[in-house]
Order: structure tokens, then sequence, then C-alpha cells
């Protein structure tokens, strides 16, 4: 297929696909349906090579290329649905890569702004830089932050960055996964948002990964979440918004009256 697609658009290649397997393929894998049908019933049935031998032949015939015909176009139809799929599929893989792109390109940039009400910069996802060790404690910064994003406009949260700009890198971070990768990283970010503010927001945030300064860093992008977010502390829920470069938690009557505006 990659022969043909190169020299034809996708879509007549994948129909003259279609149309030669329609005859070479469909058909004599109906004939054979058919002899088997025949088989079962009658003793005297011919063997199979036999019977696909004469049929085959007999659909060249002129006056029974109806047949052929048929088969043909089944076989184009659907090479058409494959290909419309086919070239559908590589357009939005092509859009997705371009996104990524500008997304990664975009990192150093934000980071060079500094913070405002729609980034943020974070140390680490859980290692605690001034203690030198893992700190899961800090997996609910995390959270708050994106919860206070996911309640406002959405926003940016660049990850294994100080508080001033610097680039510190994910390394530490990478070493407490059982996977050092960006792959279980970005797992270890749903996972953060799942379990604290709730499964159904993970596809409204994704993570790209930039060199900036010679050091890995991830930016987390979130959207405006469809409802209300609320982060589980103890006992209570507590509501977060993005507020200027920093993230204030509301009171009760703050929250239902900031999600009537918002949500209504």
């Amino acid at each position: 297929m990659s022969f043909l697609s190169s020299r034809l658009p996708i879509i007549p290649a994948y129909v003259l696909v279609g149309a030669i397997v329609g005859v070479l393929v469909i058909h004599p894998l109906n004939l054979v349906v058919v002899w088997w049908e025949l088989a079962r019933f009658s003793e005297t049935a011919p063997r199979l090579i036999e019977f696909l031998n004469a049929r085959l032949w007999f659909a060249l015939l002129p006056r029974h290329w109806d047949v052929a015909v048929a088969y043909t176009l089944v076989g184009a139809i659907v090479g058409l649905a494959f290909g419309v799929f086919t070239r559908n599929y590589l357009r939005a893989s092509e859009a997705y890569k371009s996104l990524r792109e500008e997304q990664i390109a975009l990192v150093p940039q934000l980071i060079a702004q500094g913070e405002t009400d729609r980034v943020e910069f974070k140390s680490s996802l859980r290692w605690d830089v001034q203690e030198n060790r893992i700190n899961r404690g800090l997996e609910k910064v995390i959270a708050k932050t994106i919860a206070g994003f996911f309640n406002a406009k959405g926003g940016h949260l660049i990850v294994g960055v100080d508080d001033d700009g610097k680039p510190l890198g994910l390394a530490k971070d990478l070493a407490t996964l059982r996977s050092p990768d960006h792959d279980a990283f970005e797992r270890t970010v749903n996972d953060i948002v799942s379990k604290n503010l709730g499964g159904d927001l993970c596809p409204y945030i994704h993570t790209v990964f930039s060199m900036v300064g010679g050091e890995d860093v991830a930016m987390i992008i979130i959207r405006p979440a469809p409802r209300a977010v609320y982060l589980e502390e103890g006992k209570l829920s507590i509501f977060y918004v993005r507020s200027g470069n920093s993230t204030r938690q509301l009171d009760v009557r703050e929250a239902l009256n900031y999600a009537n505006t918002r949500w209504s």
C-alpha cells in the first residue's frame, strides 16, 4: 500500500487495491462458502479445487462479466471506506503532531515570561528539593494547583522549574518512578488527578516535555473543567481557583457564588 500511495492520492490507491481484492480475494472466499454449503448436502459435490477452477473461469466469460464487476465494486467500496478512514487518521495525526510541536516550543517562552494567572512553576512532582527525599505530600500541592486551573480558565503547570524560572530538570522525579521515563511521569500526573480530583477530568489535561537550559522539564496543559472541581483534604472538600499568579481557596459562600457564575 505504501508503494501505491507514494504515487497515487491515498483514496484512489485504496479504491484500486480494494477492487483487486474484491476480484481476487472476496470472490474466491464467497465461492468457498458456497462450495461448503453444497458439500454438506450433496455427496456428488465436486472437490473444492475443481469447483473454484470452474467457477472462476466461468466468471471470465464475457456474458458473465457482471459477476466480476459486482465483486470489483464491492471491493472498491470497501477500499474507499478504508481510504477515507486512513486519510482522516493521517490528517488528524499530522495536526496533533504539529500542535504538540507548537506546545513544546511554547515552554521556554512561558518560563521566560514568569508566573501569571495562566502559568505556574513547580520544582518537582514528588521529590522534596529541600529535604532531598520523596515527599508524596507534594502531590497534593500539584493537585491543588491543577484544581485551581480547572476551576478558572485553564492554564499551564510547568514542573522542573523553580519559582524564579530556573530549570532544575526532572531527573529526581523520574528516578522515583518504576519506569524512569516520560510515559511513567505522565501516568503519575494522571493518577494524581484521578485520585484527588476525579478520573473524569483526566481527558482535560495532557503533558508535553521540553529541554530548557539543558534540563528536561514537563508542562501540564490544563483545560477548563466542565464542572466544579474540589480537592479532598481529610473529610473536607476544598474549592480552589486560580487568582493572579497564585491559587486561592474559596469559602463555601464564595465557592457557591463562583460555581453558579462559572457553570451556569
